[in-house]
């Protein structure tokens, strides 16, 4: 029987391949969206719940059922500056109340890993982030104080590349100035997790 899972973010640029990235591997896609026609020919092929990350009761109908979340929540144009901790406070109580464990969420480079590990751009770039570093914590914070399966995922820059297979993935490796990962391989990592308990309860950076 096909692994249920929910794909939150899902019509983002990284979230667009997670969807089709857990199709591959065979799994049963639910995504929450509020404009489900911007997933395109994937449409036909998943669940969809039609709502808002902010919608407490569509994250809940979303998340019923399912064993695994995959999240690749983030801000767009017209998003409030604490969409990243009150939706994902939204998420992580209706897993909890429903019994459903596992948590692959993407964050980013920035957010938790060690000074040591950060190149100087980085560096700056963590102190003229402000409040969207700020809201990136909390969300890590809200889900590192849960009791689900978590494993947070934290990227540099993103890219458009062909996805490569290969990368470098840990809670000390380094992050330099000219860092990056595809959003594929990235997407193949993410749902990589659903299964794989390596990483259980850690925050990983990943990068080539």
């Amino acid at each position: 029987m096909s692994k249920q899972v929910l794909v939150i973010g899902a019509t983002g640029r990284t979230g667009l391949l997670i969807v089709e990235q857990a199709l591959a591997r065979g799994f049963a896609v639910t995504v929450l969206a509020r404009r489900p026609e911007v997933l395109g020919e994937l449409q036909s092929r998943v669940s969809v719940v039609q709502g808002d990350v902010l919608d407490r009761a569509a994250v809940s109908r979303a998340v019923a059922g399912k064993e695994a979340v995959l999240c690749a929540l983030g801000p767009g144009r017209d998003s409030p500056p604490t969409l990243c901790s009150e939706g994902t406070q939204n998420l992580v109580s209706a897993m909890e109340a429903q019994g459903v464990r596992r948590l692959v969420c993407i964050t980013g480079a920035l957010i938790g890993h060690p000074e040591k590990c950060l190149g100087w751009l980085y560096r700056e770039m963590r102190m003229a982030q402000g409040s969207a570093l700020q809201d990136r914590q909390r969300q890590e914070q809200l889900i590192q104080g849960s009791g689900l399966d978590w494993t947070l995922v934290r990227p540099p820059r993103l890219t458009r590349g062909k996805p490569q297979g290969l990368w470098r993935v840990g809670e000390d490796i380094s992050i330099k100035a000219m860092a990056r990962i595809s959003r594929a391989d990235l997407a193949h990592f993410m749902v990589q997790q659903v299964e794989d308990a390596h990483f259980l309860r850690r925050g990983v950076a990943i990068s080539y």
